[in-house]
Order: structure tokens, then C-alpha cells, then sequence
């Protein structure tokens, strides 16, 4: 019995020895990835973000609202008429056609857009023609363009102011060029030569010449400054004599003379 046991043992000790040793060594085969699976690598895997949870937004409590309450309109009230302000007066004349505004005149005519007067008869010193439409006023501005048409030329035309007490300053001109400025007399149709010569000033023959007379406020009261300019040239002056309320318009010193009279301006002064 004993060595059937030893027998036993042998047999085992054998079958472990060669199961150790086994078959020799086969290469290992490549390794193959059958599986989907990915590939892991170094980078983080995210984390989830918290969703703030809203937070409570404060509601404003409604305030009182004013009632307002009706107040009485105003009945409407008339609406003053604006009076315009009263300013210097002036008369402008472009003879056009006549404008009523002057004196009756039968040696006047209003011809090509301009006043026509003379010739007249050897009748008077001085024929005048009044511009009732300038009034009377005691300072004032007047202008006109005069210009020889036909005649002698020997003989003055012009514009005459200051009338008042029978007498008027007279500022004439001749086609020759020269120029009178004097003071005529009604009563005994006389003359006062204030100044009287020849002057490059005026336009000669038969072209056009520019007068213009002012009758300004002097230094003491009543009393004016008397400029006569010619061609926008003030040629003479008189200073500071006793002025009153006057009338002004054009005139002719002796006959045989026709004159074409435009663009007359009457402007009161105020002092």
C-alpha cells in the first residue's frame, strides 16, 4: 500500500513539471483596438457652470398722482392797433406822370419819364414852380437832377428853398458851367449875389447835374446851416441865420430856356 502511495505522488510531481515547462514561446500577436472607446488625454474635463439664480427686482411703489384742478382762463381782450411812430416826412417824385403834387404850372409838361418846364416869356426875373407836395417844414433836404434840353445858355435853371417873408435861396446853373447861389427878393424882384462863378463842378451843356440843398439845425436855436452841393460836391455853405417854416421847388432865372427836371427827394430834418 505503501507503494502504490509513492507511486501517486510520483506521477503528480511529474504532471506539475511538465506543465511548467510547455510548449515553446509563439510571437505575441498586434494589439488590436476593436473598441470605439476615446482616447483620454490631458485636458480637463469641464465642469458645470452655475446658472445665477435670479435675484428679486424691486417694483417702484406708484406715487399719488396731483390732481390738477381748473383754473379760470382769461376772457380775451382787444388787441391794441399798433399806431405807427410818427417820423421825418418826405416826398419823392419821379415824373413818371404828374403826381398832383405841384403848383399848377401851363409852361410844365411831363414828358419821357421827366418834368419839362419853359420856355417862358421874358415876362419876370424868376419863374417858379412850388412843390405843394413837400408842405412847409423849417429844416428839410431836397434833391433833384436837372438838364439843359434847349435855349440860350446864357441863362441859370435850378432849385430854390427857404421860401418864406417873400424871399428864397436859389442855387442855379448855365450849360457854360457856371453857377449863382443868391437870395431873391419878390418885393421889387431883386437879387443879393451871394456867390457866383465858373466851376469845374458842373456838368456842362448837356449833360446832367445833381443839386442837393440842406437845411440843417444850427448851433443856436432857430437857426440853420444852409449847404448847396452840386454832383455830390458841397460847393457853399452858410452858417447859423434865422430859419423859420419855408417852401421849396424849382426854378428858371430869366426866359428862353427849357429844362428837363427827375428823381426829386423831399426829406423833413428833425431837430
Amino acid at each position: 500500500m505503501k507503494r502504490v502511495n509513492a507511486v501517486i505522488a510520483l506521477l503528480i510531481a511529474c504532471s506539475f513539471i511538465l506543465s511548467s515547462c510547455g510548449p515553446p514561446e509563439q510571437p505575441a500577436a498586434p494589439l488590436e483596438i476593436t473598441s470605439a472607446a476615446p482616447i483620454l488625454t490631458d485636458t480637463p474635463i469641464p465642469s458645470d457652470t452655475p446658472t445665477p439664480l435670479p435675484t428679486d427686482t424691486p417694483t417702484a411703489l406708484p406715487t399719488d398722482t396731483p390732481t390738477l384742478v381748473p383754473t379760470d382762463t382769461p376772457l380775451p381782450t382787444d388787441t391794441p392797433t399798433i399806431t405807427p411812430t410818427p417820423g421825418p416826412f418826405s416826398f419823392n417824385d419821379d415824373f413818371t406822370t404828374n403826381s398832383g403834387g405841384w403848383e399848377d404850372c401851363e409852361l410844365c409838361s411831363w414828358e419821357n419819364e421827366a418834368l419839362l418846364m419853359g420856355p417862358f416869356l421874358p415876362s419876370s426875373n424868376f419863374h417858379k414852380n412850388y412843390c405843394t407836395g413837400c408842405g412847409v417844414h423849417t429844416y428839410y433836404e431836397v434833391s433833384v437832377d436837372g438838364t439843359f434840353i434847349d435855349g440860350q445858355v446864357d441863362r441859370f435853371f435850378g432849385v430854390f428853398v427857404g421860401d418864406a417873408k417873400g424871399k428864397q435861396y436859389y442855387f442855379g446853373i448855365s450849360p457854360w458851367q457856371f453857377y449863382i447861389i443868391g437870395q431873391h427878393t419878390d418885393d421889387g424882384d431883386s437879387w443879393e449875389i451871394l456867390d457866383f462863378q465858373w466851376s469845374g463842378t458842373v456838368n456842362g451843356s448837356y449833360a446832367t447835374n445833381h443839386f442837393k440843398i440842406t437845411i440843417k439845425p444850427a448851433y443856436q436855436p432857430n437857426t440853420a446851416d444852409y449847404l448847396f452841393s452840386l454832383n455830390d460836391s458841397i460847393i457853399y455853405i452858410i452858417y447859423g441865420i434865422p430859419v423859420g417854416p419855408s417852401r421849396v421847388g424849382l426854378a428858371m432865372d430869366w426866359h428862353a430856356v427849357t429844362v428837363s427836371y427827375d428823381n426829386w427827394q423831399y426829406v423833413e430834418i428833425e431837430p
